[in-house]
């Protein structure tokens, strides 16, 4: 009875352990949709806003990969510990493209998402992160 106990258990912890590593992430869509669009600020000034970009980006753990400044283009590295447990996972990444309309009157931001499954990486984007860096760039940039 104790062997069939112990048994019992091991199999539902190493069950546990790989449905909780193979699980895809509620905030994460696949396809390509995760694009918004922030309308600046009138009258604010492109390199102020550049910087704030940068900033807000680096205070949610986005650190800018790329920036290219003349034409207002910044990408992150892939984030590795954007889900709700804050953990590093190499099943999971997400990273944003964020860039300048030619007018500069308008910020896109994208935040690709890559979920891995069976070694292939299924992609898509992050709501999560969309949501939260769209009100934190809306109340910084935005009008």
């Amino acid at each position: 009875m104790k062997k069939i106990l112990k048994t019992t258990f091991v199999c539902l912890i190493l069950g546990s352990i790989t449905l909780g590593c193979a699980m895809m992430p509620r905030t994460f869509v696949r396809g390509s949709a995760g694009e918004t669009t922030i309308l600046l600020r009138q009258g604010l000034d492109f390199d102020v806003a550049l910087r704030e970009v940068t900033f807000i980006l680096s205070r949610n753990n986005f650190e800018p990969e790329v920036i290219q400044s003349e034409v207002g283009y910044i990408r992150t590295r892939w984030n590795h510990t954007w889900n709700a447990r804050q953990r590093t996972t190499e099943e999971y990444r997400v990273r944003i493209i964020a860039y300048f309309n030619p007018s500069r009157t308008q910020l896109i931001l994208d935040a690709e998402a890559e979920f891995r499954r069976g070694g292939r990486w299924i992609r898509g984007f992050d709501t999560r992160a969309v949501e939260t860096l769209r009100r934190d760039l809306n109340n910084v940039v935005g009008n």
